[in-house]
């Protein structure tokens, strides 16, 4: 499988036209389209639905997208490392944040970025520790921001930050006012939490074991924001990071449970594949996160 054949694919792929493709590459419809029948005869797959108008990715075509897309943000930042070595001050920066880090802390710290760095790309990705974590390992990202624990050994972890998850309930939730709580009215409301994956799930799911809490009622969400709507709309109680609760506290719609006793400190971490190339635009971000509070 050649580079050539597979850019032509993924540029057909995106565009949906062979037109558009070859005139975007700069050579003609008739030898692109024979460059893309040679490719999928040696590949013994159909990639395209050959339409009216436009060409259609097939089920075996959408499996090589995904991994022709990771093939070549690999040559992407495979190019920034070179720039960075030559100057430290244009390219392309990657980032993968788990949610409170991408939602509450980094925005402002990448438009300061981009007032010092005018030329230098950023894309962010939010998801959770476990995705955030996997796309730094398949280098599709220079720099990982997480606030969970990490299990894999080809990383590795440079803490920035402490920060606090606090028990958090409705402002009408007849816990709101209460200065104890026992372990019984606990087990019997319903938790809230984030899905599999989250350093936020796991962190909570791991205070519930130390303390021998059973967890009952659970509603699983994706983001913190939904968390919160939610929260405020009816019954139950979540951990949330203490960074992302501002709003909420000062408004009064979200109350901290101070009697419960139960607060999570937790460390928001960046992480680094093993032995990568060091980053000089990664590593001013890393002192911007450090810098906060």
């Amino acid at each position: 499988m050649n580079l050539h054949h597979l850019n032509i694919f993924l540029n057909v792929a995106n565009t949906g036209s062979l037109s558009a493709s070859a005139k975007a590459m700069h050579i003609s419809q008739s030898a692109l389209s024979r460059e893309l029948k040679v490719f999928e005869d040696r590949l013994g797959v159909t990639l395209f639905e050959r339409l009216p108008r436009g060409m259609k990715l097939t089920p075996e075509g959408g499996v090589l997208e995904s991994y022709a897309e990771r093939l070549f943000d690999i040559a992407k930042n495979a190019e920034l490392a070179m720039r960075e070595i030559v100057d430290g001050k244009a390219g392309h920066l990657s980032i993968g944040a788990s949610n409170t880090i991408g939602t509450y802390i980094l925005p402002p710290l990448i438009v300061e970025l981009k007032n010092t760095h005018p030329d230098v790309q950023v894309s962010l990705f939010i998801g959770n520790t476990e995705q955030v974590c996997k796309g730094v390992e398949d280098m599709r990202f220079n720099l990982g921001l997480i606030e969970g624990p990490v299990h894999n050994s080809n990383l590795v972890v440079e803490p920035f930050r402490v920060d606090e998850l606090l028990p958090v309930v409705s402002a009408s939730n007849q816990f709101s006012h209460q200065n104890v709580i026992t372990k019984h009215e606990l087990e019997c409301q319903c938790l809230l939490l984030r899905e599999n994956g989250s350093g936020m799930r796991e962190l909570t799911l791991d205070l519930f074991n130390q303390r021998k809490i059973k967890v009952k009622d659970v509603i699983e969400f994706n983001n913190i924001e939904a968390i919160k709507q939610a929260l405020i709309s009816g019954d139950g109680i979540a951990w949330l990071p203490s960074v992302g609760m501002k709003i909420e506290f000062e408004t009064g719609v979200l109350t901290y449970l101070s009697g419960l006793d139960m607060e999570i400190s937790r460390t928001l971490s960046a992480v680094r594949r093993k032995n990568s190339t060091r980053n000089t635009l990664v590593d001013h971000l890393i002192r911007l996160l450090s810098a906060t509070r």
